[in-house]
């Protein structure tokens, strides 16, 4: 452990002034580790905004809160605010320095409230009084793979940003292994092995980025050349993402409420993997600043760290499978689905403009005639606006999804907060699947051919690590290769997942995946689909239009 609360090095890219230690002192839990909460002191909107910057920045939330100064100062010598509006940091601290911390003088409060809500919210156990209290927290230098724990609660409750593998240019600089790996025999392998995948990722972006913008765009159909480089360079990170091994470090805002964060710690804290030990303990240690009388009490969960182990070690062997490559396997498999589901809904939509039982309403819906079964969806969906959800009769009954998809879209997928998915360890036995373009396209072939010489070499390593680290062995994978989860949910979260990620402006693979599930879901109850607005534009035309938007906000030519 580096000091910092997690397994690399401070994500600071400088040092601080005194006035700087001030204000951000004001602000954020600590200076000098990668995990840090927002204090109530920083706005709910500002912090939004700071969360926000974390898919297109380099820098961490305290560096990018200190930016605001320069952007301010640049604001006013521009005219765009009034010059007597700018305050610098060194005036900022000295107000600060002045009036005093005004949360200071309400430590009498601070101690009241959490007095009581130990009390009655720990020691009584009155679970709701943790729904009001909210944290914030920034959490940076941490590996791809903690993030599928970071970001999976249970309950699945909470907000995240992640740094964006579309805007920001990975290094292998950054690349995490954890000491019992930096202390195995493998070591050496497993570095060279990182150093080759984001070797080929940087030397191969310049090739692809050349082909889509002699092959695929055309710079005469776009409004500006900022517009035409943007869109370029963002297909670009979507297609090299495939390079990318999980050990690969990232930052992360996450919000949540202090009952998940009570649990989802303890969880953390019972980890067989190290680094989300350590982030538990930080996250806690935080945690504990803003929220004492919830948290102080957090501690490992016998219950969840013992069976987990044991399943591991008990059912090992059960139904081991490989897949190469991922054609072999249809990506989305429908497992099941409620019964009946058209009249279990069409009662459901009735219920709460009736006085009927249920019963008599679902027994009603058997007898209906087409035009009437239609005449009902018609009225309960027809005037659903862009941006509505389907009214909450459609939250009955249920979906269950089966996927194998490469790691790099389970990234994305897994940030979903509606339905419940259980999560296959990530893994490099299951086959690899191919970025846009790449499989078919001739002037890609060199790289198509390197991408899949390292695609059948990383799992040779991994699974000769496995069979002495199979948890840290994690670490080695590559966002191409696949990962295998559950994923169920009711008929309205159907809409809201497909409606998201079939957006044109999406990556390549999730929008497939869910163009597919929604051919699933059609084929069940063709009259609920015809009301979901699923995307079906070309990606090409949907990215160019999303970077067109934001270079005309820029003002970019």
């Amino acid at each position: 452990m580096q000091g910092t609360g997690t397994l690399s090095l401070l994500q600071n890219k400088k040092e601080y002034s005194e006035a700087e230690k001030i204000t951000l002192d004001y602000f954020f839990t600590n200076l000098d580790k990668n995990i840090y909460a927002l204090k109530p002191t920083l706005s709910f909107c500002l912090g939004a905004f700071l969360v926000g910057q974390y898919s297109r920045s380099h820098l961490s939330m305290r560096d990018r809160f200190l930016y605001l100064f320069d952007e301010m100062k640049k604001a006013a010598e521009t005219g765009k605010i009034a010059k007597e509006d700018y305050i610098s940091i060194d005036d900022f601290a000295n107000e600060l320095v002045k009036k005093g911390d005004t949360f200071q003088k309400l430590a009498y409060f601070e101690k009241r409230a959490n007095s009581f809500l130990k009390q009655y919210g720990v020691d009584y156990g009155h679970a709701s009084l943790k729904d009001a209290d909210v944290i914030r927290f920034a959490i940076e230098g941490v590996s791809q793979l903690s993030t599928n724990v970071i970001e999976m609660p249970d309950p699945e409750l909470g907000s995240y940003e992640e740094k964006s593998t579309r805007y920001i240019q990975f290094s292998k600089s950054s690349i995490i292994i954890p000491p019992r790996l930096k202390d195995s025999k493998y070591y050496e392998r497993i570095k060279q092995n990182n150093d080759t995948l984001m070797e080929s990722y940087e030397k191969n972006s310049s090739i692809v980025l050349e082909f889509l913008k002699q092959e695929v765009y055309d710079e005469t159909k776009f409004k500006s050349k900022a517009a035409f480089e943007r869109t370029a360079a963002a297909k670009t990170f979507d297609i090299m993402r495939y390079w990318l091994p999980q050990g690969l470090a990232t930052s992360l805002g996450a919000i949540w409420q202090t009952r998940i964060i009570e649990t989802h710690i303890s969880q953390m804290l019972s980890h067989p993997l190290e680094e989300l030990r350590i982030i538990g303990e930080a996250l806690k240690e935080e945690g504990v600043k803003l929220s004492p009388g919830l948290l102080t009490h957090v501690s490992p969960n016998k219950y969840f760290g013992e069976t987990t182990l044991d399943m591991y070690e008990s059912f090992k062997d059960f139904s081991y499978e490989r897949y190469f490559p991922i054609d072999y396997f249809k990506r989305v498999k429908l497992i099941r689905h409620t019964d009946d589901l058209e009249n279990l809904l069409l009662a459901s939509m009735l219920y709460e403009f009736s006085e009927a039982s249920f019963e008599t309403l679902y027994n009603k819906s058997k007898t209906l005639t087409e035009s009437e079964r239609d005449n009902i969806f018609e009225k309960y969906l027809a005037k659903r606006g862009e941006y509505d959800l389907m009214m909450k009769a459609l939250k009955v009954g249920s979906f269950t999804f089966e996927f194998l998809i490469d790691i790099g879209a389970w990234r994305d997928v897994k940030r979903q907060r509606v339905g419940t998915i259980l999560k296959q360890d990530i893994t490099a036995s299951l086959g690899y699947a191919y970025p846009e373009f790449l499989e078919n396209t001739k002037e890609l072939k060199t790289v198509k051919d390197e991408y899949d010489s390292l695609m059948l070499e990383t799992p040779r390593l991994y699974e000769e690590v496995k069979s002495e680290f199979p948890f840290e062995a994690q670490y080695i994978p590559a966002m191409g290769h696949c990962t295998r989860f559950l994923y169920e949910f009711h008929p309205r979260q159907a809409q809201y997942v497909i409606e998201l990620r079939t957006k044109s402006g999406g990556h390549h693979s999730y929008r497939t995946l869910f163009q597919d599930v929604f051919r699933e879901v059609e084929k069940v109850i063709p009259r609920l689909a015809k009301y979901i607005k699923v995307d079906w534009k070309d990606s090409i035309e949907g990215r160019k239009n999303a970077e067109e938007k934001t270079a005309a906000k820029r003002g970019e030519k």
